[in-house]
């Protein structure tokens, strides 16, 4: 088995796929690529991809386990292992889409389905089980590792359902290294879109929204990264609530195109603490989720303000809090020729709209489709990437994004 993951880590070029599932947790991102070479020497040639949308079931069931107060233990562990058959069975689609037998695939890099994810020890988002018990279990070690993550689709049934080494799990080992596991892909960002002449940003706009900045001709202790805010996640659960759950997502920003930004609304929505946290940080579906939109909605429908105009509202403030965030830690020291979009947030024609006016012309903004890769396809074909690195012995967070307190190598290797 060592030789057949030695002779892996020497191929080149291998044929890898990449798996992801993000915080809408609407289906599952595969990623048919080429890799040659590994490191700042990375090539990427993407062969196919596509979207395998969850069924309705699966959805209500991955958020259902994802809410404290109903995702009970039998749930994540029978969620778990079937994710990992779906996720197996778009490696398998992928494979066959782009006209590739799966035993010719190398490697799978699968970021898998998150379901709760705890950056940040100062929250005391649940009780602790081990206060005040004697032995192993004292509070000094609670608090070290008090920090976690969790992604679920076993990426051992990955691997026996394709006979694929699969590689998953990246997170923890960036936690365990006092980081907060997020965000992973400005590795990528790095590797793929520096510029010797230009200060680039890479903003996706998934579940959550998070930004990557690459100075003009930087190294990777240079790169700022984190999490915005929300993205699409406010906006989603909103659209449901607006429309009777006829339709889970705003298509093309339509229906907040026929309201009106309520600015009261607003300023008190931006007023939220994680705005004004500085990076490095990460938040997600524990901090924006439905909770915190069904809450807003509640009062502001108690307001009197119409469902139209809510949405329109936050759609706003995703655009806004993307813009402040640039404001308050990136234009104060550094200029940006680009902004390139990613994400899904991408298809919001009043979103883009939104962002577009908080800047100036000079700074030119393009969908992550000019430079040949679908904005749907971004983070599947990072975690491709990401596999890579972990077979060829690289680390591959970067610090000054997660906080770790050193680069590590990410990722189990299931052969």
């Amino acid at each position: 088995m060592l030789n057949k993951l030695l002779r892996l880590r020497q191929k080149d070029p291998k044929k890898v796929i990449g798996l992801m599932s993000g915080t809408s947790a609407d289906g599952i991102d595969a990623c048919l690529v080429e890799i040659t070479g590994n490191g700042i020497d990375t090539k990427a040639n993407i062969l196919d991809f596509e979207t395998y949308p969850y069924h309705e079931t699966t959805r209500n069931a991955i958020l259902e386990t994802s809410n404290r107060e109903t995702g009970t233990v039998d749930k994540v562990c029978q969620l778990n292992f079937y994710l990992g058959k779906l996720f197996a069975e778009a490696a398998k689609s992928v494979a066959n889409k782009g006209r590739v037998p799966v035993t010719d695939i190398d490697l799978i890099g699968s970021h898998g389905q998150t379901i709760y994810h705890l950056p940040n020890p100062s929250i005391p988002s649940v009780a602790n089980p081990f206060s005040g018990k004697k032995g192993i279990f004292d509070d000094s070690i609670n608090t070290q590792y008090s920090s976690s993550t969790l992604q679920i689709g076993e990426p051992s049934v990955i691997a026996q359902e394709t006979g694929i080494t699969t590689v998953a799990d990246f997170r923890p080992r960036d936690i365990a290294a006092g980081g907060q596991g997020a965000p992973l892909i400005p590795y990528v960002d790095f590797i793929l879109f520096r510029d010797k002449e230009r200060g680039r940003v890479l903003q996706n706009i998934g579940g959550i929204a998070n930004v990557t900045f690459l100075p003009r001709d930087c190294g990777i202790d240079d790169v700022i990264a984190f999490d915005t805010g929300p993205g699409n996640m406010v906006i989603d659960r909103i659209t449901e609530l607006v429309t009777n759950n006829a339709s889970h997502f705003d298509q093309g920003g339509r229906l907040a195109a026929t309201g009106s930004v309520n600015h009261r609304l607003l300023t008190a929505l931006l007023a939220h603490p994680y705005l004004i946290e500085s990076p490095p940080k990460t938040t997600g579906r524990e901090v924006f989720g439905r909770p915190f939109a069904d809450n807003l909605y509640k009062n502001a429908v108690r307001s009197g303000i119409e469902g139209r105009d809510i949405l329109a509202t936050v759609t706003m403030f995703t655009a806004r809090t993307i813009a402040d965030s640039y404001k308050q830690w990136i234009l104060p020291k550094h200029h940006i020729s680009e902004i390139i979009v990613s994400g899904g947030g991408v298809h919001n024609a009043t979103l883009i709209k939104f962002l577009i006016q908080y800047f100036p012309p000079s700074m030119k903004i393009y969908s992550i489709n000019t430079f040949g890769i679908a904005p749907n396809v971004k983070e599947a074909l990072a975690f491709a990437i990401l596999a890579n690195e972990t077979i060829s012995g690289n680390r591959n967070n970067i610090p000054s994004a997660t906080g770790a307190k050193e680069p590590v190598i990410m990722g189990k290797i299931i052969p």
